[in-house]
């Protein structure tokens, strides 16, 4: 009886069909969806509800998070006072306690939504299988449709990938719930999760349509899903057209849902498929108007493929002609390239100097003029520091701010700042301090960044310049490590976190910022899927006094190698930007990677230069990068000196992932370090060969090398080339010198969803921990080179990993004789996760990947494992392009006695140049300064430090005499203990 009286009430009309009609996609047929949880500005009920009235939409589909639950009642009041109606809601899976509870929020406000339910399973392997997954599915639907009956609703089989996401199953549980006398189930399909039934869709549709509820639109391109184009805009997608013909041709006659789902403004995105859809439905009717330009999506900004070079895989960005070419003006004056008054020798950032009493005959007879021992603790310090009238500000290890007497290394004063922490960041100064003569009534000071804030102390005393900011320092909202510079009375300042400040160097005002992760509206902003982290400036900056513009260079997006949330070129990631001093405007821009998941940063400060091209002297920027490439730019319009060649590239990233078709690949300037492992980069040895070629035979390598699953990449310019050190450069003759880093790295990225292990531990964990925590970590994220354990269950099946075990692969022998029969199938459990509940996953979450750690690739003796050289000096000619010499840079000793030529080392320090041809640098494992003849890279002079030196040296004049002084503090990236030293050198007097 109850069955019967079950079946009439079930019996709710369906959509009825009709042979065309002209109101499909009218806005009172369409139904807003995905836009609580995903909504960027977090509406709440009323100002949704509110949204929703403005923009036309009478019906809405609800979608919640666990945060949203206690706000249902207030939703659907605003809902009732705005005219909205209710007409989906996305529902628990089970009938559970949060699925009851919704149930009596429907009866209570007699509101009968659509209940939308999803699932999921592997593919069936037989009919049998079929079968009885389908009984079971009709199963656990059947209990949500009969108390949805009770109430009114109807239930939607929503796809959601998977084989519950197939519409001809979804169909099968609706034909056995039917037989069952259950009959308010139909099914909803959505777009965006059937990227990979588009070629079939007619024919799915005709099967759909007697069950169909709903469909929910989306932009879409042929494997949207894989190139990271999932959810776009309707209109924007180059199958939209078709597709929407399709459905108004089959007689289907809605409700169409649009949605937002991407974490942008919701009013913004469902504007922007209202105006795609009216467009549609325009050249469906005949009528031809310009395509919409939306507001929250932007299709990634690849290049056309330009010219007819290579078939196409060739893009060149033509260089400057000579009428586009800015002619230099002389700035600045020698005399002003005396002083070392900004950290990196002066606004051009080249650390030059034009004092003469150090030169290539003489620099032999170096020795310690004084050291400075800051006794407050020691720590790495990365900081060029500024000498002004004879006196040295500096940090300390301690974390202070220091001034010495630049002659004998005597303390003057010392200020503490105040400390918010132990980030890089909270470091005083970490990587430079700056001067500032005052005008007027304005006192001279010295700036730095510290935590959060821009200090301004007196440099007489040391005390701060209460007039500045709020006691002595103004608040900067992403902090600051590299050096700022100063344009008239404007104060520019590059965040640590990102964007770019402007502020009044007399009061510490704020006066305009430039966002380097451009917000909606704002140029850029179309190049990002999803803001994320990353874009920021890190290296430095430099600035021209004469066309009060300043120079940005800008890191790769972030999170490093897993770019799904971020598709897009990601302006103004790895950039030299070029911003107006006085009002924060973009002059323009210049990016070298696109769409960087590398962490390729550009890490160094620009150098101002000028060179000759085609007989004229321009004025110009430098930029050295990790990747090994020197951008020649023109200093006002940012067109490249020389043809910029971008290659097309075939790199595969992680699934939601997408590459940019064309990556740089310059001739000129040529590459300075290495920028692919190559089968010439192995060493020959074979004792080397039998560590490292298990790794590179399973690495992905190449330009621009492919990251997949589990596998290693395999790749240098993770510490550069270039490092944060940059280049020193002549700023008149054109030549610029770099020391640089080819040490071999490979990363891993892996499926990261396992749950914990057990506890107690299974008799698989304990197999695990015999056998395998040696290489692959108690955690199973891998050791040095071995590779991740954890998400195997996604990559490799039980027979797959007992073969491997049975077997062995690269580098790991055959396990199998390790183990005890009776612990083979529980580790193989244990690796699989069966030994273990498995905690059901968000259906609507992408699946969690995690970056495995960046790893080097050594030999058994811990050496590099790539062909030398591993530490370079280079010369680089810009007038012609050409590298004018490369020599190594620094040594092993143990290796020099054994008769191995000179390999280099990493290094950390960078340089600086004289005008009378001397190069000194320090920064190696080797502890050494060195200083090299600028001519042809011969050393001629070096000092063995106590620790090695972490940052370039800076050149001053005191009591005329010219001293040259470096941190020595060691530590850092080169690891070993830290100091507390700032030691000079100078001629004998």
């Amino acid at each position: 009886m109850f069955r019967r009286c079950l079946a009439v009430l079930l019996t709710l009309s369906l959509p009825a069909l009709a042979e065309s009609d002209p109101d499909l996609f009218a806005k009172d047929n369409l139904m807003a969806w995905c836009i609580v949880p995903f909504d960027g500005m977090k509406r709440g009920p009323e100002a949704r509800a509110e949204m929703l009235e403005k923009l036309g939409l009478k019906h809405f589909a609800y979608d919640y998070r666990a945060e949203q639950i206690p706000t249902w009642g207030d939703e659907l009041d605003a809902l009732k006072r705005h005219g909205i109606s209710l007409d989906a809601w996305w529902f628990p899976n089970t009938l559970n306690d949060e699925a009851k509870k919704a149930l009596e929020l429907f009866q209570r406000h007699h509101v009968h939504p659509q209940l939308w339910v999803t699932g999921g399973g592997a593919p069936t392997k037989s009919p049998e299988e079929q079968a009885q997954r389908v009984d079971t599915e009709a199963k656990r639907i059947r209990l949500i449709a009969e108390a949805a009956a009770q109430i009114g609703c109807k239930v939607g089989l929503y796809n959601h990938e998977q084989w519950f996401g197939e519409p001809e199953n979804e169909i099968a549980i609706i034909e056995q719930l039917k037989k069952d006398g259950v009959n308010n189930v139909g099914l909803v399909y959505n777009f965006h999760h059937g990227h990979s039934q588009l070629d079939r869709f007619p024919e799915l549709l005709e099967k759909m349509k007697p069950y169909l509820l709903a469909i929910n639109l989306d932009g879409m391109f042929r494997d949207g899903n894989k190139i990271g184009r999932q959810i776009v805009p309707i209109g924007q997608g180059d199958l939209d057209l078709q597709l929407l013909r399709t459905i108004r041709d089959s007689g289907w006659q809605g409700p169409i849902g649009v949605l937002n789902h991407t974490g942008e403004d919701a009013e913004a995105r469902l504007q922007d498929n209202l105006d795609g859809l009216a467009w549609l439905d325009g050249l469906l009717h005949g009528q031809r108007t310009p395509q919409p330009v939306p507001r929250s999506w932007r299709a990634p900004a690849w290049p056309p493929i330009a010219g007819d070079k290579s078939d196409g895989d060739e893009l060149i960005i033509p260089a400057a002609t000579d009428d586009e070419l800015t002619r230099a003006n002389g700035w600045p004056a020698d005399t002003d390239m005396r002083k070392w008054e900004r950290s990196l020798g002066g606004e051009t950032s080249n650390r030059f100097t034009t004092l003469k009493q150090i030169t290539k005959a003489n620099v032999g007879k170096l020795e310690m003029a004084w050291t400075y021992h800051s006794g407050d603790g020691t720590s790495n310090i990365q900081c060029n520091p500024i000498i002004v009238d004879g006196v040295m500000f500096a940090p300390t290890g301690g974390w202070n701010i220091v001034a010495l007497d630049a002659t004998t290394g005597r303390e003057l004063w010392r200020f503490t700042p105040e400390h918010q922490g132990k980030r890089l960041e909270d470091q005083p100064a970490r990587r430079g301090l700056l001067y500032w003569k005052g005008d007027g009534d304005n006192r001279a000071r010295v700036l730095f960044g510290a935590g959060n804030w821009i200090y301004a102390l007196d440099p007489q005393t040391g005390k701060v310049i209460d007039s500045f900011g709020k006691n002595g320092r103004t608040d900067i909202p992403t902090a600051a490590t590299a050096v700022g510079a100063i344009y008239r009375d404007v104060l520019v300042v590059a965040g640590y976190l990102g964007d770019i400040f402007g502020y009044d160097v007399r009061t510490g005002e704020p006066l305009w910022t430039f966002h380097t992760k451009p917000l909606p509206g704002e140029y850029g902003h179309n190049t990002w899927s999803h803001l994320e982290q990353g874009a920021n400036c890190w290296g430095g900056m430099a600035l021209d006094e004469s066309r009060g513009i300043a120079y940005i260079s800008t890191g790769s997006p972030k999170p490093n190698y897993l770019g799904m949330n971020h598709t897009g070129d990601n302006l103004f990631g790895d950039c030299v930007i070029a911003i107006d001093a006085l009002t924060g405007k973009r002059v323009w821009h210049f990016q070298e990677i696109r769409h960087d998941v590398w962490d390729w940063d550009i890490p160094a400060p620009p150098n101002l230069v000028t060179v000759e091209r085609n007989g004229i002297k321009v004025d110009a920027v430098a930029q050295v990068t990790k990747l090994g490439n020197t951008l020649l730019l023109d200093r006002t319009n940012g067109k490249p000196l020389f043809p910029y060649r971008l290659k097309r590239v075939k790199t595969e990233l992680l699934p939601g992932d997408q590459a940019a078709p064309f990556e740089p690949m310059p001739e000129l300037p040529e590459p300075f370090a290495r920028q692919a492992f190559t089968p010439n980069d192995i060493p020959a040895s074979p004792d080397v060969q039998a560590v490292v070629l298990p790794v590179i035979q399973r690495a992905n390598t190449g330009a621009y090398p492919s990251i997949q699953p589990a596998k290693p990449t395999l790749l240098f310019n993770i510490h550069g080339g270039a490092e944060w050190t940059g280049a020193t450069a002549n700023p008149g003759t054109g030549m610029l010198y770099v020391t640089a880093n080819e040490i071999p790295w490979f990363v891993t990225s892996f499926r990261d969803d396992d749950p914990e292990p057990a506890k107690p531990p299974t008799a698989g964990e304990q197999a695990y921990m015999t056998i395998c925590v040696a290489c692959h970590g108690p955690d199973r994220k891998g050791i040095g080179h071995a590779p991740p354990l954890r998400g195997v269950r996604h990559r490799l099946n039980e027979e797959q990993i007992l073969e491997q075990l049975k077997n062995g692969r690269g580098s790991m022998p055959p396990m199998l004789p390790a183990l005890k029969p009776e612990q083979v199938k529980p580790l193989i459990d244990f690796l699989l996760c069966r030994d273990r509940p498995i905690p059901p996953l968000d259906p609507k979450a992408p699946p969690k990947w995690t970056f495995g750690g960046w790893n080097r690739l050594q030999d058994a003796q811990g050496y590099p494992g790539c062909t030398p050289p591993w530490g370079t000096l280079t010369c680089v000619n810009l007038n012609t392009g050409k590298i004018a010499w490369k020599v190594p840079f620094g040594e092993y000793p143990e290796l020099a006695e054994k008769g191995v030529p000179k390999t280099g080392q990493e290094n950390f320090g960078g340089a600086m140049l004289t005008s009378t041809g001397v190069i000194v640098a320090g920064g190696t494992r080797d502890k050494k300064v060195r200083a090299f003849d600028a001519s042809n890279g011969d050393e001629l002079w070096s000092y063995q430090l106590p620790l090695h030196s972490t940052a370039p040296p800076a050149s001053y004049e005191a009591n005329g005499r010219q001293f040259i002084v470096v941190p020595v503090t060691g530590g850092g990236k080169l690891g070993g203990p830290t100091g507390d030293a700032w030691m000079a050198f100078a001629l004998p007097k």
